[in-house]
């Protein structure tokens, strides 16, 4: 189970953006690898206000502008242009999976009027201002509990909102992808985690032996650990994150075989080769066999063969969200079939 990360309008807005609906495009794509995306239905709405307010202005600035006339535009054409389903149509083609989660309790409008009678954070000190965060504030509340004991992620810059979560063991507030990432750094690193791999991968380890982390196909973690001249590849579980398996086997070698492929020959031993070893495949390798499939004709010629596709399609319905557009695409066109 992926950890959740809900987003708060400041993190994600775009107004300028017209490729887009979502914003914060470099820390979001980033996110979507390790995590669920979860966006409060009102952050949603504020992000459509703000992107419709900006193209109703950038429009009647057009139609004012003398070359919208020495051009010979249709101006009812333009004052026509349907801008608020544009945006819908934005919303529709976003490529970030994501969860809306929408506060559904009627009750807790006295809860609300409590807080901004008494100031409570999220809202503005000696103001009402702050009722959008607010419920933003209460849709987390409400979809927290839905949960049990998991804990979430809630990104904001919003000093306020993050001063409301701070009394919540279950929501850890961040400002960036990096804080996030610092979360799983710490505790691999610590002193605990590497205890354990001293214990049951190589006495030698130390903290700064850990080079990278990632979430593999099972959504496990992964580390990669170098130590000396070893090279090891430890699989944690991801809710408990302790050591479930280990390899000090240079897979590399069996990926190297496969997608430079010049034979079927090759194709089906460098399949077989790296079955046993996906569960260790970085994200960057699996984009790159996925490219492979697409491109390599001694790959998708057979695509079809049991073990190739098997291999393939397990790994891209694993890490869809990490393979590019274009690449989906020309997947598809060979292997979805």
């Amino acid at each position: 189970m992926k950890y959740k990360v809900i987003f708060d309008t400041n993190s994600i807005r775009s107004t300028e953006s017209l490729t887009s609906f979502l914003g914060g495009r470099s820390d979001l794509d980033r996110f979507a690898k390790l995590a669920e995306v979860v966006i409060p239905e009102m952050v949603i709405e504020e992000i459509k206000s703000q992107k419709k307010k900006y193209l109703h202005s950038k429009r009647d600035a057009f139609i004012s502008n003398p070359f919208h006339l020495l051009r010979n535009l249709d101006r009812v054409e333009t004052e026509n242009f349907d801008v608020d389903n544009w945006v819908l149509e934005l919303l529709k083609k976003e490529v970030i999976s994501f969860t809306v989660i929408s506060l559904s309790d009627d009750a807790i409008l006295d809860e609300i009027k409590r807080f901004s009678l008494q100031n409570i954070p999220p809202f503005d000190r000696d103001s009402d201002k702050g009722f959008k965060d607010v419920i933003i504030y209460f849709t987390t509340l409400q979809y927290l509990n839905c949960l049990d004991d998991k804990k979430i992620f809630f990104v904001t810059k919003d000093e306020r909102l993050a001063l409301a979560f701070s009394k919540h063991e279950r929501i850890q507030v961040i400002k960036d992808f990096d804080e996030f990432e610092k979360f799983n750094d710490s505790y691999f690193k610590g002193e605990y985690f590497i205890n354990r791999l001293k214990e049951l991968v190589d006495s030698k380890i130390v903290s700064e032996s850990v080079d990278e982390i990632w979430l593999n196909i099972d959504e496990n973690w992964v580390l990669r650990i170098s130590c000396g001249d070893a090279i090891y590849f430890v699989e944690a579980d991801f809710s408990s994150r302790e050591i479930i398996e280990f390899t000090s086997v240079d897979f590399s070698v069996f990926f190297n075989e496969l997608i430079t492929s010049d034979a079927f020959r090759v194709t089906h031993s460098g399949v077989k080769s790296l079955m046993g070893y996906l569960k260790y495949l970085s994200d960057q390798q699996i984009q790159d066999l996925i490219k492979a499939a697409s491109e390599n004709d001694q790959i998708f010629s057979i695509s079809t063969d049991e073990d190739v596709k098997g291999l393939f399609d397990t790994l891209y319905r694993a890490k869809y969200q990490i393979i590019s557009e274009d690449l989906r695409v020309k997947y598809g066109k060979y292997f979805l079939v």
